[in-house]
């Protein structure tokens, strides 16, 4: 069919295999090349706490609270990948120059790390609420503790280097830019897209390259191409998804793109061309009917194969399992409170959060291969007309967007998943209808 993804040749498979190296390096020949062994190490800047593992084909490292440098233990065969496998305590930290291979000592690899920022979409306002993270989880309100916007703000999303966030509208057609300083705070930059229709979601591909936006007036998806964090003036391209597409979701090698369609009842998924560009899955588009219906949140798991699918008409999340080529089989589903909205997973794959809009309540339920499982006490408390749900990078909080009251509900995260109500429960999000929440 038009846009369908082409056959898998030894090309696309070779292509495949090395965009899993950042996972298994001897998969695709690293690690085990028969290489000269080498040295693998580089910087650190700005790491304040504890809790940072780093991840090379394998071998992990954990580096304590003000290191300035790191040596993996050992030595490689020729190539590496270094990844972030746990972020620091109240930190988020990205790799620069962390993949390649050398015959020589590897000494370059940067790791820059950030305390969080949290912004919240407040759409009646038409404002951001731009929050710090305090000791214990807590959200503080900025030096500048808004931003105005042009319109009545959606959707957020923040680059992984948290340099670059994107904004869009419930009441216009654009797409603004937004720069963020070292300090966490945010301004509308130049530069804003034209896209086809008012959207309901956005999604950054992981390496920030792309920027999706799911048309809902348009029952479209489109693609910008983003250049040191501009999105470009015009999409790059547009697909059909189905009648008003509400909620985004990428996977989380950046392969696959799932689109929750909330008026037809299905959800579209999508992969990357042998260009990087959206190229419609075959089938195109899979039924939640037998489940439940309305979908308007969506999520996939950071460490596994598996898609997570609010249905708001019928008080349900749905547990998909996905294979290589991105069709979606079905798991299973569980009951959440009423109307659920927003669904977050936290960072290790282990639980996932559910905010029900017509119950003020949060669904919480633990993870396991295909099943999602309802915690012993299945939901906390929230405020008025919870939306949204945001999980922090190092999986110790939660943050629940009200937009009944104008508030934002936070928690912290058990050993065991559960939620509890941090020593204040909920803090004003800066302005009127609080419909989306991103963390730096």
């Amino acid at each position: 069919m038009k846009n369908a993804l082409p056959p898998f040749t030894p090309s696309r498979l070779a292509g495949a295999c090395a965009l899993l190296a950042t996972f298994t390096l001897a998969a695709c020949g690293g690690g085990g090349d028969g290489g000269s062994a080498i040295s693998l190490g580089g910087t650190v800047t700005n790491l304040s706490t504890n809790g940072l593992v780093l991840s090379d084909a394998g071998t992990t490292l954990s580096v304590p609270a003000n290191a300035t440098s790191f040596t993996f233990p050992g030595t490689v065969s020729g190539s590496y990948a270094v990844t972030i496998l746990s972020q620091p305590s109240g930190q988020t930290c990205t790799v620069a120059n962390g993949s390649g291979s050398s015959s020589s000592a590897v000494t370059n690899v940067a790791v820059t790390c950030r305390a969080y920022a949290v912004y919240v979409a407040n759409q009646t306002a038409g404002n951001i609420g731009q929050f710090t993270v305090g000791a214990g989880g807590q959200l503080v309100a900025a030096t500048t503790p808004t931003v105005a916007t042009s319109g009545s703000p959606q959707s957020i999303v923040v680059s992984s280097d948290g340099l670059h966030g994107f904004v869009a509208y419930a009441d216009d057609n654009l797409v603004s830019n937004l720069s963020i300083d070292a300090s966490g705070a945010l301004s509308v930059a130049s530069g804003s897209p034209t896209a086809l229709s008012q959207q309901d979601a956005l999604a950054l591909s992981p390496d920030g390259s792309r920027l999706y936006a799911a048309e809902n007036g348009a029952a479209k998806v489109s693609q910008f191409d983003v250049t040191n964090g501009l999105a470009g003036q015009a999409p790059a391209l547009s697909l059909a998804a189905d009648i008003n597409p509400s909620a985004i979701a990428v996977s989380a090698d950046g392969q696959l793109v799932y689109v929750a369609n909330a008026s037809a009842n299905t959800v579209s998924g999508y992969g990357l061309d042998s260009n990087g560009n959206l190229a419609a899955l075959s089938p195109a588009t899979t039924s939640t009917s037998s489940v439940g219906t309305g979908p308007r949140g969506i999520a996939t798991n950071p460490t596994g194969s598996m898609l997570y699918v609010t249905l708001g008409d019928s008080g349900k999340v749905a547990a998909y399992g996905y294979d290589g080529r991105g069709a979606l089989t079905l798991k299973t589903s569980q009951a959440t409170g009423s109307s659920p909205r927003g669904i977050a997973v936290t960072p290790n794959g282990s639980y996932a959060y559910v905010a029900n809009a017509g119950s003020n309540t949060v669904s919480e339920y633990t993870l396991a291969g295909g099943s999602i499982t309802p915690l012993s006490t299945p939901t906390v408390a929230a405020g008025t007309h919870p939306t949204a749900v945001a999980v922090s990078p190092d999986g110790l909080y939660a943050y629940v967007t009200n937009s009944g009251d104008g508030t934002v509900s936070q928690y912290g995260i058990g050993s065991g998943g559960q939620l509890t109500p941090l020593a204040t429960a909920t803090v004003g999000s800066g302005g009127a209808g609080p419909m989306a929440i991103a963390i730096r």
